[in-house]
């Protein structure tokens, strides 16, 4: 369809705008995660949140999956994976997740499907200097927290690709 024939349906917003819909371009978000969430993410596709995020992360979109440095054993500082969403957000009070489980609620209602890109660890100490989104490098946490990490933004594609890398040489070297 010609963008002629659909800028009247358009009016308002930016052409640029329109484009990245019709290309549907990739978007990658970071997200925090405790680390006991990570197998259920990894093992059941399911990636849960206490607040629906569907104003940010959208089907056929991809998460970086950060474990949190707070109670973790194994992976805190670390990124675990790569996940493509998909399906759109969806409520489910089932508690799947450690914590919901030991309260028998559940706590993560807001979740979406998700089938592993790349799976590793990629330690943030090792690609800090290579990743552009941590602007201010003395502020690592700012931009490690919440969810969508990042300040709520979208992860550029050249520092998802950094992260991917790292993934997969973790990979060769087990």
């Amino acid at each position: 369809m010609a963008l002629s024939k659909i800028m009247p349906l358009t009016k308002g917003f930016s052409k640029f705008y329109i484009l990245k819909i019709l290309l549907h371009s990739v978007t990658y978000w970071l997200v925090p995660i405790q680390e006991d969430m990570w197998d259920v993410i990894r093992d059941k596709g399911i990636y849960g949140y206490k607040e629906n995020l569907e104003e940010f992360i959208k089907e056929g979109d991809y998460i970086i999956i950060y474990v949190s440095k707070y109670y973790a054993k194994r992976y805190g500082g670390k990124i675990v994976g790569i996940v493509k969403v998909l399906s759109n957000w969806y409520e489910d009070q089932t508690p799947i997740y450690p914590e919901e489980t030991v309260r028998n609620k559940g706590i993560y209602i807001y979740r979406v499907k998700v089938e592993p890109v790349v799976i590793g660890e990629c330690d943030m100490k090792k690609i800090l200097d290579k990743i552009r989104f941590i602007e201010d490098k003395g502020q690592i946490a700012k931009y490690l927290r919440n969810a969508p990490a990042n300040l709520k933004r979208p992860i550029p594609e050249s520092d998802a690709k950094i992260v991917e890398e790292c993934l997969k040489e973790s990979l060769l070297n087990i």
